[in-house]
């Protein structure tokens, strides 16, 4: 996901939460808002929405969306539980088609959530719009649990929750796989499933073992999430070099060179102790010194992070001075929608936009924007790319530019992220005043330089598409990797 911009006058401070049980209970026991709370509630989001979200019409016209919006403001017609209203307002949101617009639980709620014992204790894969266990992270035996797919929890289909999931969680114009992928994440697995279904910290869990017919019911206590992340690391330790953001390595047959990006995010190279452009430069010029005729570069499960990283690997592939980004656009330079915020005089630096002849602004000062120089030493060899649903945000800008500009080869599925731009960048946090539903609604559209792609609501599709069953995923087994080098060796 991309950082948020780091300008002092966006930088943007989560409220202060009460963390004391008692007053956490009694929030999430608050039984109903009447309709009139909701409607006013359900005004403020609409207003925020037009007001400073700068992408409302890239996926629907105005007529449509107002059309959603009137619908559903005419469903609160009845008083309705927190939950209730909470997921009206995300399946709203998921209609607008913008992957980093995320309808929150009250900060209260979500604390409870978060520091509770509630984290389910496995991680699911997503196949074929079942879930799988991939990883046990509970006192069951891996024997019988692990690739064991999952049909209930706590009384609940996975059908249902998968079809109900779908509808509130948000992904870039009609893109599915960034929906699916991050299933395979314990927190948003466990997140989205107490959303639709309440808080919970035991769950009866009916599944079928891996290679057996025969549905099996056990009930199993939540973990924390500190405590799930400790086990993790225990049961599925991971190699030295992989744990680090980015990693390289030459074939022994110097056949090809592997780059590894598991994150562009600054922070993460920052607690690694890497430079991340002398990494590159280091890189590259060790695949010129040994002449390296291909290159696959590795981006699956890479959410985002740093704008400017995206662009400087890209830049390696290049030779001539290139655009990156053809604007990007804020609708405003402050906004009276911010005093739902707790910035609420909050502005653009000075000199940071410039007013455009559609009426809103330009960011003038990003590094991205304007005409760009490529880096050297150029990779002119083969490039081949990992792809998946996790690539989002600025991996998504990268796939876009290097599927625009070169003949890369992509393996994998279709990435998570709109292949022609996103809106990101500076996120404030809305509180609405009744229910205390928040709403993260990026502020700028990074519109991408890249043209003539076909599907203006999608992500980047691979020209080999691999789809990895559970037993791949619980064997380790990299079928996307495999086909790469097979393809590399019949060259």
């Amino acid at each position: 996901m991309k950082k948020i911009l780091t300008l002092t006058a966006l930088t943007i401070i989560c409220l202060c939460g009460c963390n004391n049980l008692e007053a956490q209970t009694s929030f999430l026991n608050k039984s109903v808002f009447t309709v009139e709370e909701m409607q006013k509630d359900f005004l403020v989001f609409r207003a925020c929405l037009e007001e400073s979200h700068p992408g409302l019409y890239i996926y629907k016209s105005k007529l449509t969306i107002d059309s959603i919006f009137n619908a559903n403001y005419s469903a609160l017609n009845k008083d309705m539980t927190g939950r209730e209203f909470m997921l009206l307002t995300c399946r709203v949101a998921s209609q607008i088609g913008d992957g980093h617009l995320r309808v929150v639980p009250p900060k209260i709620q979500l604390d409870s959530l978060d520091n509770g014992p509630t984290a389910i204790p496995f991680n699911v894969y997503c196949f074929d719009n079942k879930l799988y266990v991939r990883k046990n992270y509970s006192p069951l035996d891996d024997k019988e649990f692990l690739g064991s797919q999952i049909i209930s929890i706590n009384g609940h289909s996975i059908e249902n929750f998968i079809r109900e999931y779908l509808q509130i969680f948000p992904s870039d114009g009609n893109n599915l796989t960034h929906k699916y992928r991050l299933l395979s994440s314990s927190r948003y697995f466990t997140r989205y499933f107490s959303m639709l279904y309440g808080y919970a910290e035991r769950y009866n869990v009916e599944y079928i073992s891996l290679n057996e017919t025969t549905l099996k019911t056990k009930t199993i206590q939540g973990l924390t999430f500190d405590n799930l992340l400790k086990i993790a690391d225990d049961r599925y330790p991971v190699k030295i070099d992989e744990q680090k953001p980015a990693f390289f390595k030459i074939n022994d047959d110097k056949k090809y060179a592997f780059l590894k990006i598991k994150s562009f995010d600054k922070g993460q190279y920052k607690k690694n102790k890497m430079n991340f452009e002398k990494f590159l430069k280091a890189s590259f010029k060790k695949m010129e010194s040994e002449n390296i005729p291909n290159l696959i570069i590795d981006v699956r499960d890479n959410g985002g992070g740093t704008d400017e990283y995206g662009k400087i690997l890209f830049s390696y592939f290049v030779n001539q001075p290139f655009d990156y980004y053809k604007s990007l656009r804020m609708n405003k330079e402050g906004f009276d929608c911010f005093k739902y915020t707790n910035k609420p005089d909050m502005k653009a630096p000075t000199g940071m936009l410039e007013p455009n002849k559609e009426g809103t602004f330009d960011n003038v000062q990003h590094p991205n924007v304007g005409r760009q120089n490529p880096l050297t030493p150029t990779f002119a060899g083969n490039i081949y790319v990992l792809i998946n649903g996790w690539c989002f945000s600025t991996t998504s800008e990268f796939l876009s530019q290097l599927h625009f500009h070169t003949k890369a080869v992509f393996i994998g599925e279709e990435s998570g992220g709109g292949y022609y731009g996103n809106c990101s960048g500076p996120t404030p946090d809305f509180t609405l005043p009744n229910t205390k539903v928040r709403i993260e609604i990026p502020l700028m559209y990074y519109s991408m330089a890249v043209e003539n792609y076909q599907y203006l609501d999608r992500g980047l599709f691979p020209n080999y598409t691999v789809t990895p069953s559970i037993i791949d995923k619980i064997s380790n087994i990299d079928l996307e990797l495999s086909l790469t080098k097979k393809l590399i060796d019949d060259k």
